[in-house]
């Protein structure tokens, strides 16, 4: 049977926040973009044969009220293709149409615009599409489709009811940055000033940063991705994009390396890290006593789901609350291909890591210590695990939502 296609944009029903990366000179070989925020609402209209969105930003522009702009989209019935029309407050004209269809999870729109006066091939992208996300990128053409310049990026974001985002973790990284001497402070008020809301913007979720606190200079922090299609949108998304264009240099100057990490997975359905129980704390937010997180790495010889993991539920994970650790999640490696190795990974280094919330600094100690830990250790060095469990020590920085 034909896909038919009458329903390809419903994922897009709802409310959303949306994050504007925006090109401020067009078809000049400018890089010079403009960002900012709007917030949308799409609704179904001729029983699901099309919809209309409307979308209030606080973009202004020479002077006027904040910029407002809707859509229009049908599906075409006879020739199964959407149309899709524009109108913008600047002007209130719609625009001629863009058509087009979804193959393999993305769409791709097309038709005759003019910007300035001057006719363009336009382009309207759809992708990195889930639950809780999506993006859209906006394309001119001056030599009839022979090259492009994309202009707009939209980064879709969902919101509950109670306008937190909404976030589904399907995959997590762990990462262990070496700072240079001194120069952690430094990372971690620039990261939480700058870097957090903007990673979130385009599909990502920043679970944890923490201070080590055996290694001054070490700064870890985990961030979670719906899926490894939407991981490698998103990476490309805020990596080639202007805010981290903006502050890499700063960043980077505090590091000597930033490849220590592992790519993720909950162990089980039921095994991954709740969550969080309030709102991420403001920008500007002071660090408040609020409890020590233990990260258990377990190095093995092979995957987790090879034994260990059934191990350490049953030999290792009974002995955490004596010592005063709450376990809060279970990962094990993730051996799917690492789709951005622009940021490496970990990769053929199996592992089963833990997280749990810990009563006082000490608790990692006393599980260290504890006669029955150090058994179980010495059994599991004979089936598959490579050494200790490495427990870090974390102590949760202003911003981090995971906390003790």
């Amino acid at each position: 049977m034909n896909h038919d296609g009458r329903h390809d944009f419903d994922f897009l029903h709802g409310h959303w926040q949306v994050r504007n990366e925006r090109l401020r000179e067009r078809l000049a070989g400018s890089d010079d973009w403009e960002i900012f925020h709007a917030s949308q609402t799409c609704e179904p209209v001729l029983g699901g044969l099309g919809n209309v969105d409307a979308f209030l930003s606080d973009w202004r522009r020479d002077g006027e009220d904040t910029f407002q702009g809707m859509t229009l989209r049908l599906f075409d019935l006879q020739r199964r293709r959407w149309n899709i029309w524009w109108a913008g407050s600047h002007d209130g004209v719609l625009e001629a149409p863009v058509s087009g269809g979804f193959a393999d999870g993305a769409g791709v729109f097309e038709g005759e615009l003019e910007h300035q006066g001057r006719p363009v091939r336009a382009r309207f992208v759809w992708s990195g599409i889930g639950a809780t996300t999506a993006h859209w990128h906006q394309q001119f053409s001056i030599d009839g489709g022979a090259s492009w310049e994309t202009n707009w990026h939209m980064w879709l974001r969902r919101r509950d009811a109670h306008g937190r985002l909404l976030h589904e973790d399907a995959v997590i990284e762990l990462r262990r940055y070496t700072l240079k001497p001194g120069r952690r402070d430094e990372l971690i008020d620039l990261f939480e000033r700058e870097l957090i809301e903007p990673q979130e913007a385009v599909g990502m979720h920043v679970i944890g940063q923490f201070r080590e606190l055996d290694e001054p200079d070490r700064y870890t922090w985990v961030r979670g991705f719906p899926g490894h299609a939407v991981r490698v949108e998103a990476l490309h998304g805020f990596y080639g994009g202007p805010t981290w264009k903006r502050h890499r240099d700063a960043a980077n100057a505090t590091m000597i390396d930033s490849d220590d990490v592992r790519l993720l997975k909950p162990a089980r359905p039921q095994s991954a890290l709740p969550a969080a129980p309030r709102e991420r704390a403001p920008v500007g937010a002071s660090a408040d006593a609020d409890g020590i997180v233990c990260i258990g790495v377990c190095e093995l010889d092979a995957p987790a789901q090879a034994g260990f993991l059934d191990r350490f539920e049953r030999d290792f994970a009974p002995l955490l609350d004596a010592a005063g650790l709450a376990l809060l999640g279970v990962y094990v490696s993730d051996d799917t291909r690492n789709g951005f190795p622009r940021l490496p990974v970990r990769e053929g280094e199996p592992a089963l890591v833990w997280f749990a919330r810990c009563a006082d600094a000490d608790a990692p100690h006393r599980l260290a210590d504890a006669p029955p830990w150090r058994a179980a250790v010495a059994d599991a060095r004979q089936a598959g695990l490579k050494r200790a469990p490495q427990l870090l020590r974390l102590a949760p920085t202003a911003r981090s939502e995971l906390r003790g």
